[in-house]
Protein backbone atom coordinates (compact mmCIF):
# COMPACT_ATOMS: atom_id res chain seq x y z
CA UNK A 1 0.00 0.00 0.00
CA UNK A 2 1.20 3.59 -0.83
CA UNK A 3 2.34 5.33 2.69
CA UNK A 4 -0.30 8.38 1.43
CA UNK A 5 -3.21 6.05 1.47
CA UNK A 6 -1.82 4.50 4.42
CA UNK A 7 -1.71 8.13 6.31
CA UNK A 8 -5.14 9.03 4.54
CA UNK A 9 -6.68 6.02 6.42
CA UNK A 10 -4.53 6.42 9.22
CA UNK A 11 -3.58 2.34 9.03
CA UNK A 12 -0.04 1.13 8.92
CA UNK A 13 0.67 0.08 5.39
CA UNK A 14 2.19 -3.53 5.20
CA UNK A 15 5.41 -4.58 2.89
CA UNK A 16 6.30 -7.74 1.93
CA UNK A 17 9.62 -9.16 3.30
CA UNK A 18 12.58 -8.81 1.79
CA UNK A 19 13.30 -11.69 0.51
CA UNK A 20 9.95 -11.75 -1.51
CA UNK A 21 9.60 -8.48 -2.31
CA UNK A 22 11.31 -8.63 -6.28
CA UNK A 23 8.95 -11.49 -6.71
CA UNK A 24 6.15 -10.92 -9.12
CA UNK A 25 3.60 -14.66 -9.08
CA UNK A 26 2.54 -13.49 -12.11
CA UNK A 27 5.36 -12.54 -14.09
CA UNK A 28 6.22 -13.99 -17.45
CA UNK A 29 8.40 -12.56 -20.24
CA UNK A 30 8.22 -13.16 -23.34
CA UNK A 31 11.45 -14.41 -24.97
CA UNK A 32 11.76 -13.17 -28.78
CA UNK A 33 13.97 -16.06 -29.95
CA UNK A 34 11.61 -18.83 -30.01
CA UNK A 35 8.43 -17.00 -29.56
CA UNK A 36 7.93 -18.88 -25.87
CA UNK A 37 7.12 -17.41 -23.01
CA UNK A 38 9.27 -17.70 -20.25
CA UNK A 39 7.70 -18.35 -16.33
CA UNK A 40 9.26 -16.80 -13.63
CA UNK A 41 9.64 -19.09 -10.57
CA UNK A 42 11.17 -18.07 -7.69
CA UNK A 43 14.87 -18.94 -7.41
CA UNK A 44 15.01 -21.74 -4.76
CA UNK A 45 12.03 -23.10 -6.56
CA UNK A 46 14.01 -23.35 -9.87
CA UNK A 47 16.91 -24.63 -8.07
CA UNK A 48 14.87 -27.26 -6.43
CA UNK A 49 13.38 -28.82 -9.92
CA UNK A 50 17.19 -28.93 -11.26
CA UNK A 51 18.68 -30.47 -8.34
CA UNK A 52 15.96 -33.22 -8.51
CA UNK A 53 16.05 -33.41 -12.51
CA UNK A 54 19.66 -33.14 -12.61
CA UNK A 55 20.20 -30.69 -14.82
CA UNK A 56 19.50 -27.69 -15.89
CA UNK A 57 15.43 -25.97 -16.96
CA UNK A 58 13.99 -23.20 -18.40
CA UNK A 59 10.65 -23.02 -17.65
CA UNK A 60 7.85 -21.83 -19.60
CA UNK A 61 4.07 -21.44 -20.35
CA UNK A 62 2.73 -24.05 -21.92
CA UNK A 63 -1.03 -25.98 -22.27
CA UNK A 64 0.11 -29.26 -20.68
CA UNK A 65 2.47 -30.18 -17.89
CA UNK A 66 5.42 -31.23 -20.03
CA UNK A 67 9.20 -31.85 -20.34
CA UNK A 68 10.93 -31.76 -23.54
CA UNK A 69 14.98 -31.92 -23.50
CA UNK A 70 15.65 -29.09 -20.77
CA UNK A 71 11.68 -27.21 -21.21
CA UNK A 72 9.71 -27.65 -18.28
CA UNK A 73 5.88 -26.43 -19.32
CA UNK A 74 3.20 -25.24 -17.01
CA UNK A 75 -0.13 -23.72 -17.71
CA UNK A 76 0.98 -20.73 -15.42
CA UNK A 77 3.07 -19.53 -12.38
CA UNK A 78 0.55 -20.48 -10.24
CA UNK A 79 -0.50 -24.57 -9.90
CA UNK A 80 -3.74 -25.84 -8.52
CA UNK A 81 -3.06 -29.15 -6.44
CA UNK A 82 -4.11 -31.31 -8.72
CA UNK A 83 -1.14 -29.71 -11.33
CA UNK A 84 1.30 -29.76 -8.46
CA UNK A 85 0.85 -33.60 -7.93
CA UNK A 86 1.39 -34.07 -12.07
CA UNK A 87 4.06 -31.97 -11.88
CA UNK A 88 6.09 -33.94 -9.12
CA UNK A 89 4.86 -37.28 -10.51
CA UNK A 90 6.54 -36.21 -13.63
CA UNK A 91 9.94 -35.44 -11.94
CA UNK A 92 10.05 -38.20 -9.97
CA UNK A 93 9.38 -40.04 -13.28
CA UNK A 94 12.43 -38.46 -14.41
CA UNK A 95 14.62 -39.53 -11.82
CA UNK A 96 13.22 -42.68 -12.07
CA UNK A 97 14.60 -42.88 -15.83
CA UNK A 98 18.20 -41.63 -14.84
Amino acid sequence: MNPIYADILDIVPLKLNSTFAHLDPNAVVATAANELQQIALPTVLLQDFELAMGRKIEVVMGNTIALENNQLSLPSAQLSTAQKRELWQLIWSQQDAS
